[in-house]
């Protein structure tokens, strides 16, 4: 999994601009989702398998709470990284039929799609 950096970092006189708060929003919202997502799939895992995805929804746990709208950076490295792992997870789930419930929300030509999954 990608490594965030200096998340405590102090950012102030930093200009934000409306697409910064957007995507900070997309960023944490896939966070969550991959929280989410890692937590049911961890109910059923085996043991074996259940820590490195423990220890994977403690670090996400600490980049949501700590990502900052300021911090351009770390917020792009997850736009570009940690989605494409979250998406992949969630495919890697789909292949193996099991629904996992959660919101998803995917980026297609820069419009949002909230896609919610139903509640079996």
């Amino acid at each position: 999994m990608m490594q965030l950096e200096n998340l405590t970092a102090n950012f102030q006189g930093i200009q934000i601009k409306y697409t910064d708060i957007v995507n900070y929003e997309i960023a944490r919202e896939n966070i969550c989702g991959y929280i989410f997502l890692l937590s049911r799939i961890s109910k059923n895992a085996e043991p074996t398998e259940k820590m490195p995805m423990e220890s994977k929804i403690e670090d996400l746990i600490y980049y949501r709470d700590n990502l900052q709208i300021e911090d351009k950076e770390n917020v792009q490295k997850v736009l570009n990284e940690l989605i494409l792992e979250y998406k992949a997870e969630q495919e890697k789930q789909n292949r193996r039929g099991e629904q996992i419930v959660g919101d998803q929300i995917e980026i297609h030509d820069g419009t949002l799609t909230l896609i919610r999954w139903p509640d079996n």
